[in-house]
């Protein structure tokens, strides 16, 4: 009887200390590199490279593009920016990808891109709009919203599953698959060990 009276005192302590444990783990996010420096000149700068030189019939506003991207980002803590946070984005960046010629690609960057300029006739995801702006590059919020970008550390992908750049890459890749149409390519990596994860 004593120690049944002793388990129900001590089990609202238990299960606070549980809690906080889990919450102290949940905490634990590994940096990385911060937003990378002059992040805005540089999209908006390819945006307007995109728009004049890679694809001049395009009809894109740079300025709008980089304005509701801002938006989803800074309001947003470093890992709490979903996929349809970028949704208002993906649509002032709306576009069609050419049938039969789109190239998906895994593990093989560095082939893909020599295959596709090689042959001029595969389009990529880096070669649409937001994958033109966006490659290569990082960011994320502030711990405090609205603060701006976080140019000091960021989280790394692994971290959240709502991570601002892997929810944007995300989101471009799923429109990328959507938008397939004809023919489409595959270029894939047949020596890479664990290829693929069975869990998923």
């Amino acid at each position: 009887m004593g120690s049944e009276c002793f388990y129900f005192f001590l089990s609202p302590f238990f299960f606070l200390f549980e809690e906080l444990i889990v919450l102290f783990l949940i905490g634990q996010v590994n940096s990385g590199p911060g937003t990378t420096p002059y992040l805005k000149q540089i999209v908006i700068g390819r945006c307007y490279n995109y728009i004049t030189l890679v694809n001049p019939s395009s009809r894109y506003n740079c300025e709008e593009i980089w304005h509701e991207f801002e938006e989803a980002v800074v309001q947003r803590t470093p890992c709490s920016v979903g996929v349809k946070d970028y949704q208002r984005m993906f649509q002032a960046a709306t576009q069609t990808p050419p049938c039969d010629k789109m190239l998906f690609w895994s593990k093989t960057q560095g082939l893909m891109h020599t295959y596709s300029a090689i042959t001029g006739s595969f389009w990529t995801l880096e070669d649409t709009l937001v994958g033109f702006m966006f490659n290569d590059l990082n960011w994320c919020g502030q711990q405090e919203r609205d603060r701006g970008f976080d140019f000091q550390s960021c989280p790394e992908w692994s971290s959240c599953v709502t991570h601002p750049v892997y929810s944007l890459w995300k989101r471009a890749s799923q429109n990328f698959a959507a938008a397939a149409c004809g023919n489409i390519t595959v270029l894939l990596n047949g020596s890479i060990e664990n290829a693929f994860s069975r869990e998923r």
